[in-house]
């Protein structure tokens, strides 16, 4: 039994998590414990979603959105191979696909919406919870749930939608243990990646929140916060003049009616109603150990405010003092100037093209222009409450390994994307040592042919004191996030990446220069030419056609 309190020493808990990670032996999965891998509400009313912004206003945008998140976009033809990438045999499969990755294909993330009524007009006003299998909403609770959501964060701005984060811990915790919770956090912060990019290109103005109440938003989505838990909440607002009819008397999204009550006391009213029943059986509780009691004192570390109350953070600011953006190591050498970025690699167009090859990558050198336009998206600002992170990652740098790169000597860099500049910090000779470490037979497969491998690096306890262990959820998230707009960009100039969470290591650290600084990799995102042929062909699925997808139960 871990038990942490809210008097706990900020960070102790992550201390000990990561301890103990260091130390994990290999796993033991038993398949049979294994949980269906997304939920239903299935005595809930169904509200049928447009494929597509063109299929309907706003309603349409949402459906965009929400396919692109977590929705079902491909099938996948798939051959059984061994780790080395070896096929084993036995007959293929045929699997659907979603649209971003995820660790071991367990799919932990749910998305829930508030949405409807003034701000999202076309759809009632509600809590729902999206169904990607039938590309539906289901009605958790009624009324209109977007100003208590919106107001719960420190810097609450009231907004047309919400989209929460949840994680259903057991989903990937019952293969990958306790090492599962940091999985979790990296993919929340992958799928944060992919709604700003996919909103984005739809003309959402979106913006990331990490800190807020964990148990208030838990208890408003009617979640117990040990089965599932609210990791992250996203909010958005429509196109000026594109959802709201002109005439309709409504407030601007900027203003929350005059008459609703404060957003504590509006969500407290609405806690105090029922919700849907989801499906059974219930997934397991997150077992109790290192990864429980770290994310219990992440709920503890919720502050209003990194300094006080009275000194809130604008977008733009700085990171809080005490927390400053990571520095490359005392040995870093000389600084080349980066590869000027390609045109037309913005994440969003990587996200239909997005691939994560199992067998590896064509042993071809990339273009020095794709390396940066990929640098440029991975160190680009994002709108989120992290302070620092619209002028760039906040919590994290980004070290590169050039395997392969026109123009680029082999070698180990830091990049710095201020200046978008190229710090030396091992030469083509050490950086073969990487493939040495405690590896994965897929991993040291992907090496073989990859051209580059983009590693977020940062300090796990550097924000301890203003953030508490909260600390290490957001950076794990953003290490999620920036690994994913490199993938897209990647994607959108038709290279293939995947992350290859192994990387992230002891020898990667020494190769980096990491060793005997309070630094270390926090994820390791292979990048190169796809394979033109291989096990796994890859087909989207076509948008349906005007039928239903499901029968809709009769509702009073």
């Amino acid at each position: 039994m871990h038990t942490t309190t809210a008097t706990s020493a900020p960070g102790a808990a992550t201390s000990r998590y990561l301890a103990a990670m260091r130390n994990r032996g290999a796993l033991s999965i038993d398949w049979a414990a294994a949980p269906t891998r997304h939920k239903r509400y299935p005595g809930a009313e169904r509200v049928r979603l447009p494929w597509t912004a063109g299929d309907g206003p706003a309603p349409g945008l949402l459906g965009e959105l929400l396919r692109n998140l977590l929705g079902m976009t491909r099938i996948v033809w798939s051959h059984h191979l061994d780790d080395g990438g070896e096929p084993v045999g036995r007959p293929p499969m045929l699997l659907t696909g979603r649209p971003a990755p995820s660790g071991g294909g367990l799919y932990p993330i749910e998305a829930y919406v508030a949405a409807g009524g003034p701000h999202l007009p076309g759809l009632p006003a509600a809590l729902y919870h999206y169904d990607p299998v039938h590309h539906v909403l289901e009605r958790v609770r009624d009324d209109d749930h977007v100003p208590a959501l919106t107001a719960l964060p420190p810097d609450g701005v009231a907004a047309d939608m919400a989209i929460v984060l949840s994680a259903v811990f057991w989903r990937s915790m019952f293969k990958y243990g306790d090492f599962g919770y940091r999985l979790i956090c990296q993919e929340t912060g992958v799928l944060v990646a992919q709604a700003l990019a996919v909103g984005g290109r739809l003309g959402l103005a979106g913006r990331a929140r990490l800190r807020f109440p964990d148990g208030e938003v838990d208890r408003l989505l009617g979640l117990d916060g040990v089965r599932e838990a609210a990791l992250a909440v996203l909010t958005f607002t429509l196109p000026s003049g594109g959802a709201r009819p002109p005439d309709a008397g409504q407030p601007p999204a900027s203003s929350p009616p005059a008459s609703s009550p404060p957003g504590s006391s509006l969500a407290g009213e609405l806690m105090s109603r029922p919700v849907a029943d989801e499906s059974r059986p219930l997934p397991r509780a997150m077992p109790d150990g290192h990864a429980a009691a770290l994310h219990r004192a992440c709920a503890f570390a919720f502050p209003g405010s990194p300094r006080s109350a009275d000194a809130p953070y604008s977008p733009g600011s700085p990171a809080p003092a005490g927390v400053p953006r990571p520095r490359p190591p005392v040995r870093a050498g000389r600084a080349l100037p980066a590869p000027e970025p390609a045109i037309g690699a913005h994440p969003a167009a990587g996200v239909p093209r997005r691939t994560s090859p199992v067998t590896g990558y064509r042993p071809v050198p990339l273009l020095g222009r794709a390396l940066g336009a990929v640098l440029a998206a991975a160190g680009g600002g994002y709108p989120a409450d992290l302070p620092g992170a619209a002028t760039g990652p906040a919590a994290t740098a980004l070290c590169l390994l050039s395997l392969r790169v026109d123009g680029l000597p082999s070698g180990a860099y830091w990049y710095d994307p201020a200046r978008h500049t190229l710090h030396e910090l091992a030469g083509a000779g050490e950086v073969d040592a990487v493939a040495t470490g405690r590896l994965l037979a897929n991993t040291r497969v992907a090496l073989r042919g990859a051209a580059a491998a983009l590693v977020p690096v940062g300090d796990p306890l550097a924000g301890a004191r203003p953030f508490g262990d909260r600390w290490y959820r957001m950076q794990q998230m953003e290490a999620g996030l920036v690994a994913q707009r490199a993938a897209l960009a990647a994607a959108a100039l038709g290279l293939a990446a995947r992350i290859h969470s192994d990387g992230a290591n002891e020898t990667t650290d020494e190769v980096l220069g990491l060793a005997g600084t309070s630094l270390r990799s926090l994820s390791f995102l292979a990048m190169g030419t796809p394979p033109t042929g291989g096990p796994l062909v890859a087909r989207p699925i076509p948008v349906l056609a005007d039928e239903e997808v499901m029968p809709a139960p009769t509702t009073s």
